[in-house]
């Protein structure tokens, strides 16, 4: 059969047509296939949109008079899951393609826009680690970057974020806190719990709080914050809180040779005694740990009086490093040594009680060699959390309640701020603020007056160097500042998942809490400082201001502010609605306060 020329061009051409026409009907239909929502949002009502009802792994929240226009919503699986994580980023979760497009015949003008933030809620396909967060990343620039806003919902495996993107992909990243690790940590740790800085010349030498704790019982001791290793117990103490002997059990925790036997056995954590005879557990000096104040225990129950009588429960336990000492009473632990009780600071020893638990007012130590930061005023601060640094410094962290130093990834301002509280608050005779300065890697944040400077110089003139070899001292430091970073804020607690979601729009909307909370760390600028947050300004050396604290671990912080002014987190968010903090509306209702409280356990 003869075929011409142009009939094969014309065939060749439909044959062509038609495969081309097959194959895009086929893309289309692949396309369509990954399609989890589609729907028609009204924009005055807005709508909440999921995959599944029954097994929910995505939902979209629109709030009403959310879009400028009604809308398209699609949601696609998407079939390239690709993107740069960081090291601390574990995908936990198919990628979602967000649209939400102008819908209807083109008459209304504008361009949609998302007038007040959609919530996107995805479900992990596994659990967060302990030291892991539940997060939702946003693809960007070909870089998975961990959204601001975010819940974690254990009861459903679900990470909720805010956007107010009309376009995005998301997927669920599981985000390791930053920690730390190595030699260097491990000397820490033993620093943390033991290192004295030979401040015992001063606790012991000067308050004489050794002839304190030789005379004090447990229970006392207890009551004033003391925290135990329930790992270094002696055996005889645990046979009888284990027992069934009940004399036994209270005559134990009524008799102080039981407190100086914990001690010996370093149990009693951040407790260092001193013993001229060996064989003795009386001390005849004592130096104080970092841990004294940066460690807590899990505490345990036990039958100390014969049933029905109830349980008590005893701060002996597995410590729990970094949070802030809340029961530590330090102020009326030294209003009771010899220095306070009869010898030269007597006049003052109502401003020490006064502090109340988790309070030290470090600005008040007259009796220190030199005195150099003694500001005349009566301003105990409370101790704060000691986590997280690694993750806070990426964005510059102040540190101290006034942000003295700035901790970022490049300077070693922690170990520098360690310098600082040994020479102007344990007693140890240094060089911080001279030339002799060990650390001087680090960064001012509210830069101290010169006064301070003029102090620090003639403290040196008069006590010349530091009382550890540079060296030594120096390498100590940085390996105290090492493990300060490998401490990370513990899982968050019990939290009403439905208001914390509720919330977290508030605090970053209505609320307006992000306005100085602006770091994904709940952190505000390194040289942001506030006056008027507490109703009794801070004074002294704090009156430049106090900083905006990192709200991760926050439920475990209480008391709240620096001065512990706030009992509860309802009193922080009650507090904020005050008139005298403009930054904050007044106008938040109960259930909205109730709600950020909500958000700020989750955290």
């Amino acid at each position: 059969m003869f075929i011409n020329r142009k009939n094969i061009r014309k065939y060749l051409a439909l044959f062509l047509s038609s495969a081309l026409l097959t194959l895009s009907f086929s893309g289309m239909a692949i396309a369509d296939s990954n399609i989890v929502i589609s729907a028609h949002v009204q924009a005055s009502l807005g709508g909440v949109f999921s995959d599944n009802a029954n097994n929910t792994n995505i939902v979209v929240t629109i709030p009403a008079g959310a879009l400028t226009h009604d809308a398209k919503l699609k949601v696609s699986l998407s079939l390239n899951d690709s993107g740069k994580l960081t090291k601390t980023q574990t995908s936990a979760s198919d990628t979602y393609i967000v649209k939400l497009k102008k819908s209807g015949n083109g008459s209304a003008r504008g361009k949609l826009k998302i007038t007040q933030p959609i919530e996107i809620g995805i479900k992990a396909d596994f659990e967060p680690m302990p030291n892991q967060l539940g997060e939702i990343a946003q693809k960007e620039g070909g870089r998975w970057q961990r959204m601001q806003a975010n819940v974690y919902k254990r009861s459903n495996s679900t990470a909720v974020t805010l956007t107010t993107q009309t376009k995005g992909r998301y997927k669920v990243m599981h985000r390791t806190l930053q920690a730390q690790s190595g030699a260097a940590v491990e000397r820490g740790r033993d620093l943390y719990f033991k290192e004295t800085w030979t401040a015992e010349d001063y606790w012991g030498g000067t308050y004489g709080l050794h002839q304190t704790l030789n005379n004090v019982d447990p229970l006392s001791a207890v009551a004033l914050g003391a925290q135990i290793d329930v790992n270094k117990v002696p055996e005889h103490i645990m046979d009888v809180l284990r027992g069934d002997d009940y004399s036994l059990k209270q005559a134990l925790l009524a008799d102080s040779a039981s407190t100086r036997a914990l001690v010996k056995a370093g149990a009693l954590i951040g407790v260092v005694g001193f013993y001229d005879d060996p064989s003795s557990d009386t001390m005849t000096s004592v130096g104080l740990a970092c841990a004294l104040c940066h460690v807590k225990v899990i505490k345990t129950e036990f039958q100390i009086f014969p049933q029905p009588e109830a349980m008590t429960l005893l701060p002996i336990g597995e410590p729990v490093l970094g949070p802030p000492n809340n029961e530590l009473d330090a102020g009326q632990i030294m209003a009771s040594t010899p220095l306070v009780q009869s010898g030269a600071d007597k006049s003052r020893a109502h401003e020490y009680t006064s502090w109340g638990p988790g309070r030290i007012d470090t600005r008040f130590f007259r009796f220190l060699p030199g005195s150099v930061i003694d500001d005349g005023v009566s301003n105990p601060s409370e101790i704060p959390s000691n986590w997280n640094y690694i993750d806070k410094s990426e964005y510059g962290y102040p540190l101290t309640s006034s942000g003295v130093l700035i901790s970022t990834s490049h300077n070693d301002s922690l170990a520098a701020i360690v310098e600082r509280g040994n020479d102007f608050i344990l007693g140890v005779n240094g060089a911080w603020l001279t030339e002799n300065t060990v650390i001087d890697n680090f960064e001012f944040g509210s830069r101290p007056p010169q006064w301070v400077f003029d102090a620090a110089l003639v403290a040196e003139q008069v006590t010349p160097g530091n009382a550890i070899e540079e060296s030594v001292y120096r390498a100590k430091l940085l390996d105290l500042q090492a493990f300060t970073n490998s401490i990370v804020s513990p899982p968050a607690g019990d939290f009403n998942e439905s208001m914390a979601v509720d919330g977290m729009r508030l605090f970053f909307g209505k609320a307006n809490c992000v306005a100085c909370h602006t770091t994904p760390e709940g952190a505000g600028r390194p040289d942001e400082r506030f006056t008027h947050i507490v109703e009794n300004a801070p004074q002294g050396l704090l009156a430049s201001g106090i900083k905006v604290p990192g709200l991760r671990g926050l439920a475990f912080t209480a008391p709240y502010f620096h001065d512990g002014s706030a009992s509860t987190l309802a009193d922080v968010v009650a507090r904020y609605t005050s008139t005298s903090i403009p930054e904050v509306p007044s106008t938040l209702t109960f259930d909205e306060q109730g709600a950020l409280v909500e958000y700020l356990k989750s955290l």
